[in-house]
């Protein structure tokens, strides 16, 4: 009785045989030359004024370069597509858990003002300068004008 190998479907004819990925020089310097080319890039992002959309632009350019970077110096472009569904799925829920934080952070403040959790925001009225006092926290006494 002989026992078959397969791998991504098909059969192997040595299975004992190690078959590892070995990428041309030339692959890795276009890889370099396009990494240099995004920082370039994100260096020149950052001086441009794009405003609110300067963040998403810097995100964009460096999700570029990781992805490269993944993809031919980590070989996840020649293993398995397992790998890389294990991999997109661990970036997702980072993501997640990041974005659940973030909410928590940004919410912290709306929802618990009677703990006076968070900063303390400016109420109108105030000057700029100055601050909303804190719950709980005793503001000092007016120095006295008759002495």
């Amino acid at each position: 009785m002989s026992e078959y190998v397969f791998l991504n479907g098909k059969r192997v004819e040595n299975p004992h045989e190690s078959h590892h990925h070995i990428s041309p020089v030339i692959v890795y310097v276009a890889v370099f030359a396009a990494l240099l080319v995004l920082t370039g890039l994100t260096y020149a992002v950052s001086f441009a004024n794009l405003g609110p959309g300067s963040l998403p632009v810097a995100m964009l350019v460096a999700t570029m370069k990781a992805s490269l970077v993944v993809a031919f110096f980590m070989h996840l472009a020649y293993e398995d597509r397992f790998y890389l569904f294990m991999f997109l799925t661990s970036l997702v829920l980072i993501a997640l858990f990041f974005g659940f934080v973030l909410f928590d952070v940004n919410a912290a403040g709306a929802l618990n003002d009677e703990q006076a959790v968070g900063v303390p925001r400016l109420e109108e009225g105030l000057k700029a300068s100055e601050t909303a006092p804190v719950a709980g926290e005793v503001e000092a006494p007016a120095p006295d004008a008759g002495h």
